[in-house]
């Protein structure tokens, strides 16, 4: 009996030991922000990505040229049975062409916010930042109506990428 009761004394000390040794470890509060959209412009490979775009563009503006006056005039109620054939084949070329230059741009860009994101995360860490949120999305989001500027990270993490 005395030695189930040296057992759960030690069990104890173990528990309420780890968990004093947990506690006094500093827990980062602060949390920051970025503005990621500037943040991606300012990256070496930022110019891929915009050269997608450009290709994309170029590919599209034609398409979206020829619909435009179908369109109108469908809403009008005035297009013939091959102009609605016209538009139908043409919205679905424009759907198609644009899901494959998303999927191009989307390809350029996720190598480039894995960067970025390895990059916010070890500054955060330092920093002693818990959270960091996008400047954009937190302010339309109303999540966050003020933010002092001293917690926005944005330059130095350009600093960063660019070492």
């Amino acid at each position: 009996m005395n030695r189930n009761w040296f057992f759960v004394v030690v069990l104890a000390g173990l528990l309420l030991g780890g968990s004093l040794i947990a506690q006094n470890r500093p827990t980062p509060t602060r949390i920051g922000y970025v503005d990621a959209e500037k943040v991606v412009q300012a990256h070496k490979d930022f110019k891929k990505v915009q050269d997608v775009r450009t290709q994309a563009e170029r590919e599209l503006k034609p398409i979206r040229d020829q619909l435009q006056p179908l369109e109108a005039k469908l809403r009008a109620g005035n297009a013939t049975a091959k102009e609605q054939q016209d538009y139908r084949v043409l919205a679905q070329s424009l759907q198609e062409a644009g899901k494959k230059w998303t999927d191009r741009s989307n390809a350029v860009l996720k190598p480039i916010t894995e960067e970025i994101d390895q990059v916010i995360a070890r500054l955060a860490q330092q920093q002693g930042f818990a959270i960091v949120l996008d400047k954009k999305v937190a302010a339309s989001s109303g999540l966050v109506v003020y933010a002092a500027e001293e917690l926005e990270i944005t330059d130095a993490v350009i600093r960063a990428l660019s070492k």
